[in-house]
């Protein structure tokens, strides 16, 4: 009976170390890609492919499409955000575990963000003002991989959790879609949006996981 507690022991310790080396892997990757990106978008101002990506997305800018893309571009505003939060809250046990974490992410990443537009200084594609990385894009990237993070975490059935996780994916992806469409953002300003986004939740998945590790 004890060598088969000291085994399970060892198998969640070891589970537990394993999913600290992925985020921690995730984190410096994404952050690497990010400042690489940050750079080019300084020194280059409008990369190769923003224009021809952007013009294909803007093929079909007609009206229905302006519509949906502004119903979707509120999944990166805080009307959308906080009630989502707070449902995340009510529901999760594991978002609950370390309630402070997740709001300080939504903040943290958006100093990030507007300090890079910043640091980059690179114009978005119509008016004066300054784009990368992507807010709305940051924002709902943060909000989309920390529910992808936390359900991972809890006791649902796997097909239920895929589900969530896909649609989250697919509300991040949307919400990037729609700030190019509506000439919001350079395709790379979005993309700099899903890097910082990610990147910030993986930080914090490795502190946690890394943390319940060194207490097992």
């Amino acid at each position: 009976m004890i060598d088969d507690l000291a085994v399970d022991h060892a198998r969640d310790r070891s589970r537990s170390v394993d999913t600290s080396a992925r985020w921690r892997l995730v984190c410096l990757l994404t952050l690497g890609a990010f400042l690489v990106l940050g750079v080019a978008a300084f020194a280059g101002g409008a990369l190769p492919g923003d224009v021809s990506v952007r013009q294909d997305l803007l093929m079909e800018d007609h009206a229905p499409l302006k519509v949906v893309a502004r119903i979707v571009n509120y999944g990166g505003k805080w009307q959308v955000l906080l009630p989502a939060s707070i449902l995340l809250f009510a529901l999760s046990g594991a978002a609950r575990r370390h309630w402070w974490l997740w709001p300080a992410l939504l903040i943290v990443s958006a100093l990030i963000e507007h300090g890079f537009k910043i640091l980059v200084g690179r114009p978005r594609p119509s008016g004066s003002s300054l784009g990368f990385p992507s807010g709305h894009t940051t924002a709902a990237t943060v909000f989309a991989v920390a529910l992808i993070y936390l359900l991972s975490r809890e006791r649902l059935h796997p097909a239920a959790r895929l589900a969530i996780q896909v649609g989250a994916l697919a509300g991040m992806f949307a919400v990037g879609w729609a700030r190019v469409v509506l000439h919001a953002h350079w395709p790379t300003d979005v993309l700099g949006g899903f890097l910082l986004g990610t990147c910030c939740v993986a930080s914090a998945a490795w502190w946690e996981t890394a943390r319940e590790d060194a207490t097992a």
